[in-house]
């Protein structure tokens, strides 16, 4: 990769099954290949990841059904809270696909 820039962002999720807040930090490096193409990569913790947009997994329920936040958002909605509990009335055994 030619021309290499690299940001940090970071990104806020909701699980839609659980209603837990969360943030994951990325690192995204662009640049361009030899024929001047754009190339996207993120990363988390040094590895090569998925987009956040694409694949995340609720870390306490397990689910995908995830929601992102535009970056930022949290900064101006201290109302919500991050990584607050899920409702005593949502339990891990109601996250778990109906039968």
């Amino acid at each position: 990769m030619r021309e290499e820039t690299s940001t940090k962002e970071t990104w806020p999720f909701e699980c839609l099954r659980c209603l837990r807040v969360w943030e994951e930090e990325y690192v995204v490096r662009r640049g361009r290949d030899e024929h001047g193409d754009e190339i996207v990569v993120w990363t988390r913790d040094g590895m090569a990841v998925q987009p956040p947009w694409s694949g995340m997994t609720c870390p306490a329920c397990g689910r995908g059904t995830v929601t992102t936040f535009p970056t930022g958002y949290l900064a101006h909605h201290p109302e919500i809270t991050l990584g607050r509990p899920a409702p005593a009335e949502a339990t891990l055994q109601d996250c778990r696909p109906s039968a």
